[in-house]
């Protein structure tokens, strides 16, 4: 199924495509403000440094966070459509169920164990705010226990929750936005 998007992009290139095409074998030269644009355009400068971690640097990080619940950003969110960041927590039996409007996550199991649920309803949904809802439970959803090296892909929508109940993670977190930045 064609995105909405996609589609504007598809009718766009039909469109620049049939405007180009000479008439009758003539010449086909653009106007001057079409020139203009086009070679004062240039591409995009970066939102943000790019980032390289090694494995050493993230054990690095890893251990740092290990004192407590904490996290640490690789890359936060400002002006591109992602954060990562690396948390980690002690015995969390608290977490609250959510689901994001606006919002993809995914889970890098890197350390320890875990219990997620996902699915279902959240129970009594509060909005904390616009497009984050939180609720203390979850009705009908499915449980799963994560070790690491696994990965939970979480559709914005989806409600989901952890509990670290006794041993300690460490994940990576990914979130997708749209749009990007918010």
């Amino acid at each position: 199924m064609t995105s909405r998007f996609g589609l504007a992009c598809i009718l766009a290139a039909a469109s620049a495509l049939t405007m180009s095409t000479p008439l009758a074998g003539g010449p086909n030269k653009p106007s001057d403000s079409q020139e203009k644009t086009t070679m004062s355009k240039a591409p995009s400068l970066p939102a943000q440094m790019y980032a390289v971690k090694t494995a050493r640097s993230i054990d690095g990080i890893i251990k740092d966070l290990r004192s407590g619940n904490k996290n640490e950003n690789l890359m936060s969110g400002n002006g591109i459509g992602c954060r990562v960041f690396i948390q980690h927590e002690q015995d969390v039996t608290t977490n609250q169920a959510e689901v994001h409007d606006g919002a993809d996550d995914i889970f890098v199991i890197m350390e320890g164990t875990a219990t997620f649920i996902l699915g279902g309803q959240l129970d009594a949904p509060q909005q904390v705010q616009p497009g984050e809802w939180r609720a203390s439970g979850i009705t009908g959803g499915k449980e799963f226990k994560v070790s690491k090296g696994d990965v939970i892909l979480v559709p914005r929508g989806t409600p989901h929750k952890r509990v670290t109940a006794r041993p300690d993670i460490t994940l990576m977190i990914v979130k997708a936005f749209t749009p990007a930045g918010k």
